[in-house]
């Protein structure tokens, strides 16, 4: 198991009830440990197991929202 962390921003979500449509897309996804979205920096950071998820799989996958998301980096363990 390898973890990582990608962080998107979300083009177009504008509010706190958009929250879980995006996080709907990752939910049941066993690679996912964890999702922290932040609409008011329109921001995604996802912890995930890259030996069984990709970070262009998971903004395939997030963009089943809807909204457009772009990686921007990875951001460093706290």
């Amino acid at each position: 198991m390898k973890i990582e962390r990608a962080l998107f921003k979300i083009v177009g979500m504008y509010c706190i009830t958009c929250k879980p449509i995006v996080e709907k897309q990752l939910e049941h996804e066993k690679a996912v440990k964890r999702i922290d979205i932040d609409y008011m920096t329109d921001s995604v950071i996802v912890e995930f197991d890259s030996s069984l998820l990709t970070k262009d799989e998971i903004k395939k996958r997030l963009e089943r929202s809807g909204y457009k998301f772009v990686r921007v980096a990875t951001p460093h363990h706290s």
